[in-house]
């Protein structure tokens, strides 16, 4: 329950070539390590707004700075030689002269098949000259989509525009625009359910989903230098309608490979969804290139529900932190759930010892429980409150600890999952399939009359066949089956009839004492 903060990268580099050069790969912006020039060490950095790719939206802006590592000062009048990439394919490659220290460009993307500038031109190295009021502009096929698009920098001059380097300083790295996208899938149920994917490291690829399990691949190179990569971060946000992919704990996969059960955690912070994150560090994707088999260059990414429940949850406000559990594990309407609740000082007095606080549950907009509590402070024993949901509120819920010490702002929200109830006299009539195979022997005299009846008097005592609540008659003086219950029990074997016309033959056994039921 604990929400994550947006990532900055900062990475090693290193020195290669006549020029000095540093690397790195970012999500959004990055800034990198520090390189020498002369007696000075300067510092670069990047960034690109916004950094989560929306299609409707389709200008950027592109910020680059050099500054003085120690003082922080601006290097002023620089000459940038800057070239964009997308998978490998060049975007474009300018000349920009800032007489600040800060580039500021202003990306506008469109379909057209190239770049344009409109602008001046300096006359030592023909660099654009950014307007001291204005970002310059440029328009073409630049951030056409989401993913990883890589850089390349060169610092032609500093210092004064006639000031050339001999030796440039180069700085290369990677900046991620976010992708996401929007993917409509069926529940058990046959209706539309919207997920919704991000990628904070490339493009999403190859969606798929099937029997509850999510899978999408992004590019990605496994015979590169990890040194140039912090973390890669996957989200999943699922609609809190749901329920079926809701759980408390979810198993992720990479290339097949199931990833540590702390790789992924889940974040209900929203009313609206559930957000599944995924993050892989280095040192992990160094584990896993030993153990990846593909010759594709990408990542698949695997999320589906485990069924084991991951107890407790937790958030954390400025005062507490705040656990719930609840037994039974799977909760069902109509019946008693005791849901537990504990409260630990972050920062105690060792003086107070009670907290009061709002417990409510929410669907659909509607509060259907909400009550108000004091509850013990870093205690022993848990704050037990029961519950029973009545049957119309199956489905998917929120359940909130909200007001706590009388705080509006301190809350935590959980999404938890009410089960329809199991009642005794199911009429549900679902048969297992082995049993068809007995029907099948019987109706063609591989098994008698007796041996068929104890059978199913057998699985209906123990449950295994749901017969509808029905009038058990005297014994009778005989246990002849009649011809056409047999008749119909071949007929269900081959699948000319279906189960109802099947239990209906049972249930006039049951009516006249042939079979007799606990």
């Amino acid at each position: 329950m604990k929400n994550l903060l947006v990532l900055l990268f900062v990475l090693g580099f290193s020195l290669v070539g006549s020029a000095e050069l540093v690397f790195g790969h970012g999500f959004g912006s990055e800034t990198l390590p520090p390189a020498s020039i002369g007696d000075r060490d300067v510092t670069f950095s990047i960034s690109v707004s916004p950094s989560i790719f929306d299609p409707t939206v389709n200008e950027h802006l592109i910020t680059m700075n050099l500054f003085d590592s120690k003082t922080e000062a601006a290097i002023e009048h620089v000459t940038f030689e800057v070239e964009f990439l997308k998978n490998d394919q060049q975007l474009f490659k300018e000349v920009f002269h800032d007489e600040t220290g800060t580039l500021k460009l202003s990306v506008i993307s469109d379909d057209s098949d190239e770049i344009s500038i409109q602008g001046t031109q300096e006359s030592v190295l023909g660099g654009w000259l950014v307007d001291e009021q204005h970002p310059l502009t440029f328009t073409g096929p630049v951030f056409t989509s989401g993913g990883l698009y890589e850089y390349k920098v060169k610092i032609l001059s500093i210092d004064s525009d006639s000031n050339v380097l001999k030796k440039p300083i180069e700085f290369e790295g990677g900046i991620s625009i976010a992708d996401h996208q929007y993917f409509n899938v069926d529940d058990h149920l046959k209706q539309s359910q919207k997920l919704h994917v991000v990628s904070y490291f490339d493009q999403i690829q190859d969606f798929n989903f099937d029997s509850n399990q999510l899978t999408f691949t992004i590019p990605f190179d496994w015979n590169q230098n990890f040194q140039e990569i912090s973390v890669i971060h996957q989200e999943v946000r699922i609609p809190n309608t749901f329920s079926d992919f809701l759980s408390t704990n979810y198993d992720s996969y990479v290339n097949g490979l199931l990833l540590p059960h702390d790789i992924t955690t889940i974040d209900d912070y929203s009313f609206d969804d559930r957000t599944v994150h995924t993050v892989i560090t280095r040192d992990l994707l160094k584990l896993l290139k030993n153990n990846v088999q593909t010759s594709d260059e990408i990542i698949e990414f695997k999320l589906q529900p485990n069924d084991k429940v991951d107890f407790p949850l937790d958030f954390t406000t400025s005062d507490y932190q705040v656990f719930l559990y609840w037994e039974p594990e799977i909760i069902h309407a109509g019946e008693d759930v005791t849901f537990f609740i504990d409260f630990q000082q972050i920062f105690s007095d060792h003086h107070k010892h009670h907290v009061e606080y709002d417990f409510s549950v929410i669907q659909q907009g509607k509060t259907i429980y909400q009550n108000h509590f004091k509850g013990d402070i870093d205690s022993d024993y848990s704050n037990i409150h029961q519950v029973n949901f009545d049957s119309k509120y199956s489905g998917s819920a929120n359940l909130v600890v909200s007001n706590i010490d009388g705080d509006s702002e301190s809350k935590g929200n959980f999404i938890i999952v009410i089960e329809p109830g199991i009642s005794a006299n199911s009429e549900t009539n679902e048969i297992p399939s082995w049993v068809k195979s007995n029907a099948g022997w019987w109706a063609d005299g591989s098994i008698d009359d007796d041996s068929f009846i104890q059978g199913i008097q057998f699985l209906i005592d123990e449950n295994i066949i749901q017969i509808p609540p029905t009038l058990t008659g005297s014994n009778s003086q005989t246990n002849e089956v009649p011809v056409w219950v047999k008749v119909n029990a071949g007929w269900w074997a081959d699948g000319t009839i279906d189960d109802d016309a099947f239990v209906q033959g049972m249930q006039f056994l049951i009516k006249s004492g042939i079979i007799s039921v606990n």
